[in-house]
């Protein structure tokens, strides 16, 4: 443990660091267990078969299971973005073969 200093602008900067990583865990995780249930819903898996094919993309394309999570979450929404249309054209095919539904935005037609 750290020795207590009497400047605490270091221990509010780790305060705040230490904050901003448990907020992206939260959204990481909240888009993972949306992404497990879009997958199960789409594709008739269990959540077992669901999360194990997260996995298998992720390992597949080298992409993080919470971009995998983020990107299929965004592009269900609609809110997907050239970036993340990137992303998702790196692993689109590795998913199931009835493909993945893409929101507004299906891939043959440009974005809005």
């Amino acid at each position: 443990m750290p020795l207590p200093s009497d400047d605490p602008a270091p221990q509010a900067d780790a305060l705040r660091d230490e904050v901003a990583q448990l907020h992206e865990a939260v959204r990481s995780q909240r888009d993972i267990g949306m992404a497990v249930g879009l997958l199960s819903a789409r594709f008739g898996l269990s959540t077992e078969q669901a999360w194990r094919t997260m996995l298998r993309v992720s390992q597949d394309s080298n992409t993080k299971v919470r971009t995998v999570a983020r990107v299929l979450v965004s592009t269900h929404d609609g809110t997907v973005d050239d970036a993340d249309r990137e992303v998702l054209g790196r692993f689109v095919d590795q998913l199931p073969a009835s493909g993945w539904p893409e929101g507004p935005w299906n891939g043959n037609t440009p974005a809005p």
